[in-house]
């Protein structure tokens, strides 16, 4: 259809099956082998056109020539060589050509070169040959088959390329007719076709009985439901809809999310795609991932490059281009606050401290916002267990309502301490919100087996969940303290671009601007990389790992499989 300039569209979805494969494939061969013969001629024709040009070509500059070239190659005792020569030696060495038993006839001329053609007695072409070589005769040697005057050769091959030139319009004239002919029956081939294809991809997905029915089961989406059983009753195709609590299976998901939070979709599929009862954590992730970025990456100078790069990643249509896009508007935003243009704070005012004015209270920040973060991601967890109806879950989980009042307690506790210098809970009531959620989460085997009796659980001994429980405490503190990491690189990031100046300046002139240039690339492209890095381990080990298991499958119905 290419071949034939035929227009068609990608699909026809009216198109009924009608033919068969070999039937279609026989009609294609047949349509193939006629194109190929009215090819073959086009090409025939075009390659003795081609041959034809390549005869002209050097016996061109003889057309004012009004002599019979075969009586030229019968002389006897004289030779002749036909050429050209380049015009300012032929110049330099007429005088001395002259001199020689050699006669000269001057054809044509053009920029550069003269065309000629010389004669000379056969005793002595061997020497005139060779002076001829020296001042840079380049001779042309003629068709063999050439006869009669040159004008007369020249027409009579310009004819035959005339009639060449007219088979060769017959032939496109017939491809014209031709498509015209079988335009339709090609197209309706093409949908066939796509439509047989469509048909054996999904036949690994079908099973029939002897009876010749065929059996054909999917998710569908609700939306798309409304849609596809009027076509089932057209065909009366009988079908059973159930919904995802009554099938055995578990469905496949299918994250609907708005525009902004689409790209952050990637990141949660690194590690892993909700399942279908597990909260989808890309809108966390999109936040959380923005605030944090920005946090340990502020600057509205390096922040605007790395828009630059998502923007125009995002043009040329890469994945990444929209995440990018997202970190520069957030370095962006942290740069305004912290007053940093290229690692230069002293160019705007900023509305909060330099991190490295203020390492404490960054430090206590960064800590503090992590221990936000793992209290959200405990709600998650606890909301997946609603969803799920796991009272375990929800009651007794590590991270669930025990785990939860646990960790508020024990962050009361300390800030209160640090701020006032004493407990603002008393005692008893701080041993009662401490001890009883850690009983209830080293007795969550046998509290599991109380509420759900017919579930089977695996036992493990009171060591095991001693060691457990202190490898809970372990990880809830370690947890914490991770989002250390959060100021820490936010003064690295200060420090870094401090250190650039400071060489900068020890350059001096021209070579410190050189030196500032490159050290804020190494900033933007090595620390960059980095903060991204610690954006995602935090994601994954510090907060996904509390709510999210990750062990879904993505939703791709049939026409989007590759």
């Amino acid at each position: 259809m290419n071949l034939l300039k035929i227009q068609y569209l990608k699909e026809n979805p009216d198109i009924k099956l009608s033919k068969d494969f070999n039937q279609i494939q026989k009609e294609l061969a047949e349509y193939m082998n006629n194109i190929d013969k009215i090819q073959s001629k086009i090409e025939e024709k075009n390659n003795e056109i081609q041959k034809i040009e390549e005869q002209i070509t050097p016996i061109n500059h003889l057309k004012g020539l009004n002599v019979n070239l075969q009586e030229l190659y019968d002389l006897k005792y004289i030779n002749f060589r036909y050429g050209r020569i380049l015009q300012e030696n032929y110049k330099d060495m007429k005088n001395e050509i002259e001199k020689m038993q050699v006669q000269v006839i001057e054809l044509e001329e053009d920029d550069k070169y003269l065309w000629i053609l010389y004669f000379m007695p056969d005793s002595i072409s061997e020497k005139v040959d060779s002076f001829f070589k020296v001042i840079k005769f380049e001779r042309v040697w003629l068709p063999e088959n050439i006869k009669g005057k040159p004008i007369d050769f020249i027409n009579k091959l310009n004819n035959t390329i005339k009639e060449n030139n007219e088979i060769i319009k017959e032939c496109k004239q017939k491809l014209i007719t031709y498509r015209e002919n079988i335009g339709i029956e090609l197209r309706n081939d093409l949908y066939q076709l796509q439509l047989l294809e469509k048909v054996n991809k999904i036949k690994k997905y079908m099973a029939h009985d002897n009876k010749g029915s065929f059996y054909f089961v999917g998710w569908i989406p609700l939306d798309n439901l409304k849609k596809l059983i009027p076509k089932l009753e057209k065909d009366e195709i009988e079908y059973t809809i159930k919904s995802h609590d009554e099938t055995a299976s578990t469905p496949p998901t299918k994250l609907k999310n708005i525009k902004l939070v689409k790209p952050f979709e990637s990141i949660v599929k690194m590690y892993g795609v909700p399942n279908y009862t597990e909260t989808d954590p890309s809108v966390f992730v999109a936040i959380t991932s923005f605030f944090m970025f920005g946090f340990m990456f502020g600057d509205i100078g390096q922040g605007s490059i790395i828009l630059i790069i998502g923007l125009i990643l995002r043009k040329m249509k890469k994945s990444l281009g929209p995440i990018f896009v997202a970190g520069g508007l957030s370095a962006i935003i942290f740069g305004f606050l912290y007053g940093s243009i290229f690692g230069k704070e002293d160019i705007i005012q900023g509305i909060l401290p330099s991190p490295m004015d203020n390492i404490t209270n960054m430090l206590i920040s960064g800590i503090a916002i992590g221990a936000l973060l793992i209290i959200v991601s405990m709600i998650f967890n606890i909301k997946n267990g609603i969803i799920n109806k796991d009272k375990c879950k929800v009651l007794f989980d590590k991270n669930g309502l025990a785990g939860l009042v646990f960790y508020i307690t024990i962050l009361v506790l300390i800030v209160g301490y640090l701020l006032k210098g004493k407990m603002i809970i008393s005692l008893s009531l701080s041993l009662a919100l401490i001890i009883i959620p850690l009983l209830l989460i080293l007795f969550k085997d046998k509290l599991e087996n109380l509420i759900d009796k017919n579930k089977i659980k695996e036992k493990s001994s009171f060591v095991e969940k001693i060691f457990e429980l202190i490898e809970m405490l372990l990880n809830i503190a370690s947890n914490t303290i991770s989002f250390v990491r959060l100021a820490a690189f936010a003064i690295n990031h200060v420090g870094l671009c401090m250190a650039v100046y400071i060489l900068a300046n020890m350059v001096g002139g021209t070579g410190s601007i050189i030196v500032g240039i490159i050290g804020n690339i190494i900033v933007i492209a090595l620390e960059g990389l980095i903060v991204a890095i610690q954006v995602l381990r935090l994601e994954y080990y510090e907060l996904f790992s509390r709510f999210y298991s990750g062990d879904g499958r993505e939703y791709v119905p049939l026409e989007e499989e590759k």
